[in-house]
C-alpha cells in the first residue's frame, strides 16, 4: 500500500476524532455524514474519497486502534507473563481514554472487543503457558483474557479510581485461580 499525504492523513484524523466524539452523543447507526463532516469541518465529497460510510470509517479506527495497541505492546520489554506488561497495558488504556471507552465500553462493541481480545492472544498467547491440551488451553485463555477485557471495562466505567498497577495486581490474583499445575482451582 502506498503512503498516505499529509492531507490524506490529516483529513482521516478528522474524520477518525469527529467519530469518537460522535459516539459519546449516537450509536453509530445514528451518526451521519453529514454530521461527521461538519463535526470535522470537511465536505461530504471529501469524506466519500476516502470511506464508503460510517461503518467503513468506524471499521478504520478500529483498524488502527488495533494496530498501534499491538505496536505498543511490542515495545514493552518485559516477559510477556508479568504484571508489569499488564500495568503499561492498562496506562495505555487510561492514556487514550476517549477512543478505549468509546470502543470497548458501548453495548454496540462486542465486535470489536471479540477482535480485540482475538489479537491480543495473537500477540502474546504464543508465550503463555499450555492448559493441557489445546481445547483446554483455548478454554482458559478465554476465560483469563475475556475476564481481563471486562475488568478493564469496568474499570474505564467506573473512572479509573485504583490505578493501573493496582488493576493488574488484581487481574493476576483473579487469573492466579489457575495453579502451578496449570489447573483451574475452584
Amino acid at each position: 500500500m502506498a503512503k498516505e499525504n499529509r492531507r490524506t492523513q490529516m483529513t482521516k484524523l478528522l474524520l477518525r476524532t469527529a467519530l469518537i466524539e460522535l459516539m459519546q452523543e449516537k450509536s453509530i447507526t445514528q451518526i451521519t455524514i453529514r454530521a461527521l463532516c461538519e463535526k470535522a469541518d470537511l465536505n461530504r465529497t471529501t469524506f466519500y474519497l476516502h470511506y464508503t460510510d460510517q461503518m467503513d470509517l468506524l471499521r478504520d479506527v478500529e483498524q488502527q486502534v488495533m494496530e498501534q495497541t499491538v505496536e505498543h505492546m511490542k515495545n514493552i520489554h518485559t516477559d510477556r507473563r508479568t504484571q508489569r506488561l499488564v500495568t503499561d497495558f492498562l496506562e495505555y488504556v487510561q492514556k487514550n481514554d476517549l477512543t478505549f471507552r468509546t470502543l470497548l465500553c458501548r453495548d454496540d462493541s462486542e465486535r470489536f472487543r471479540r477482535r480485540f481480545v482475538e489479537e491480543l492472544m495473537r500477540l502474546i498467547g504464543g508465550e503463555l503457558p499450555a492448559y493441557g491440551d489445546d481445547r483446554r488451553t483455548r478454554y482458559t485463555l478465554a476465560f483469563l483474557m475475556y475476564g481481563s477485557l471486562y475488568v478493564t471495562i469496568r474499570w474505564i466505567e467506573d473512572g479509573y479510581k485504583e490505578s493501573a498497577e493496582q488493576i493488574a495486581r488484581l487481574l493476576f490474583a483473579l487469573n492466579g485461580s489457575v495453579d502451578e499445575n496449570h489447573e483451574l482451582r475452584m
